[in-house]
């Protein structure tokens, strides 16, 4: 995804969640994810709302961790656990779908922020 020159990691809102402690986390600037999403109600945040925060540095091989698979891990636990997109991880590791193995390694981009 491209908003305004920025690759956005789609971050799926849990409960809890504010803005502020978000752009913490991530250590992008509250005005930065405001801007990115314009269309979001900041005052009606619901669980399991996207949000784009953005990333000004692209993938490489560089910012790249393998992820091995654990027996009780599924796919959408990981992307959660490192706040992804299930679509760029299925392109990033030549994934026809969403099946996973214990012991299968996964590579995990590392986004620059």
């Amino acid at each position: 995804m491209n908003n305004n020159g920025y690759s956005c990691m789609i971050y799926n809102i849990k409960q809890g969640d504010t803005l502020y402690n978000i752009s913490r986390t991530y250590n992008v600037p509250l005005a930065l994810i405001l801007r990115a999403n314009p269309y979001v109600d900041i005052y009606n945040l619901q669980v399991g709302d996207e949000l784009c925060i953005p990333v000004t540095n692209p993938v490489t091989w560089n910012n790249v961790i393998s992820y091995v698979v654990q027996d009780e891990d599924s796919l959408n636990a990981i992307l959660d656990q490192y706040g992804l997109d299930m679509q760029d991880v299925l392109e990033f590791n030549n994934m026809n779908g969403m099946d996973i193995t214990p012991g299968m390694t996964i590579m995990i981009p590392v986004y620059d922020m």
